[in-house]
């Protein structure tokens, strides 16, 4: 069976100014190896810096949001459309379209391509955003605003920071990291229409999100507690039901600020790694297939430095952390027995890597 190719596009979070330095690189496209985990250049981009990206469901498009540093608004949203060379994985610039509201923090792109919906921290609401044949972006078409605050200093006002789509692709899972609240909203005729909701406990401030392989439980990631709660959903509804578990993502001997960051659930669908930047570990968990819940089987704290995001590879073989104060990305092997992770001494050097997004296939 041929090896499917695949391709890492990697945000350097180096360069913020409004319109991007055109002598400093933004985006980083590089060919994953499935044998050996090692990384190859392919391809630099000079420009701003995106706090997000993700591949469309196509493979043809690659979006792009900005929260950058304006002139006239402490921050300014913006987001890109790159096309995809599927021959060599490069990417070229279709357009770029300016947010109404500041600061975009995340972004997914719809199930069948013809929606970009933005999480913009800074302001406060969910934006969608057209998609044209040419995959080029249209402008904000419909908008919904959060308001509220929470206990910690950082949680003055609503923080949207995480929009998913589930497993079936109906509904959209929304994390606001200021009011405590995990929202489920339904992208319907380019309108976002609320569903559900569920509460935390104050001052977690859920930072991002990731379904169970069958749809039936979400997890969320509290960036300012560190903690991960596991939530049943109904996928029939959209409706986010009862918490079933909550955990810390940080080591038991680990004392000092908790900071969550990245929470995803391994090709399998046994188990879910999440990645903590105060203890500088990613803790990995055996998902228990008939309730949903987690129990931890280690951490991992070699090799981890500011780990603000880290993909796991399709094959599952190879998680790779985006190191954002060693400006390194780190493979590491995943045991096909355990789930622990076994880090491989072969660094690749990205200045400020804040996350990464892959592309499988012809």
């Amino acid at each position: 069976m041929a090896v499917q190719t695949v391709y890492a596009y990697v945000a350097s979070y180096v360069n913020s100014s409004t319109d991007g330095s055109p002598d400093t690189i933004g985006l980083y496209a590089f060919r994953l190896d499935p044998h050996t985990g090692a990384l190859t250049p392919v391809q630099e981009v000079a420009g701003a810096s995106p706090v997000w990206i993700e591949v469309a469901p196509s493979r043809r498009f690659l979006y792009a949001c900005y929260s950058l540093q304006g002139d006239q608004a402490p921050r300014v949203g913006a987001v890109d459309a790159f096309a995809i060379d599927p021959r060599t994985g490069t990417l070229e610039l279709l357009n770029r379209v300016w947010l109404q509201d500041r600061g975009c923090a995340h972004l997914a792109v719809a199930p069948d391509g013809q929606h970009v919906v933005v999480a913009n921290y800074y302001g406060g609401t969910y934006a969608v955003l057209p998609v044209q044949t040419d995959g080029r972006l249209g402008p904000v078409i419909h908008t919904v605003r959060n308001t509220g605050s929470g206990p910690h200093p950082r949680q003055e006002s609503s923080h949207p920071h995480a929009v998913v789509f589930d497993p079936q692709g109906r509904f959209l899972a929304t994390a606001d990291l200021g009011i405590d609240k995990v929202q489920v909203l339904r992208l319907a005729d380019g309108r976002l229409e609320r569903v559900s909701e569920a509460t935390l406990p104050p001052g977690t401030g859920p930072r991002h999100l990731a379904f169970a392989q069958d749809g039936r439980t979400l997890y969320a990631i509290g960036e300012l507690d560190g903690s991960i709660t596991a939530f049943s959903y109904d996928a029939a509804t959209g409706t986010v039901q009862e918490t079933l578990q909550s955990l810390a993502t940080a080591p038991p001997t680990y004392t000092g600020p908790p900071s969550g960051a990245e929470i995803a659930v391994h090709p399998s669908g046994d188990l879910l790694y999440a990645s903590n930047r105060g203890s500088q570990t990613i803790t990995a968990f055996r998902i228990d297939r008939a309730t949903g819940t987690l129990s931890v089987i280690d951490h991992t704290g070699q090799g981890v430095s500011g780990p603000t995001n880290f993909v796991i590879d399709p094959t599952g073989r190879w998680l790779y952390i985006n190191n954002s104060t060693a400006d390194t990305i780190a493979p590491y092997a995943v045991d096909p027995e355990t789930g622990a992770l076994k880090p491989i001494e072969r660094a690749t050097p990205v200045p400020i890597p804040l996350m990464m997004a892959l592309r499988c296939g012809g």
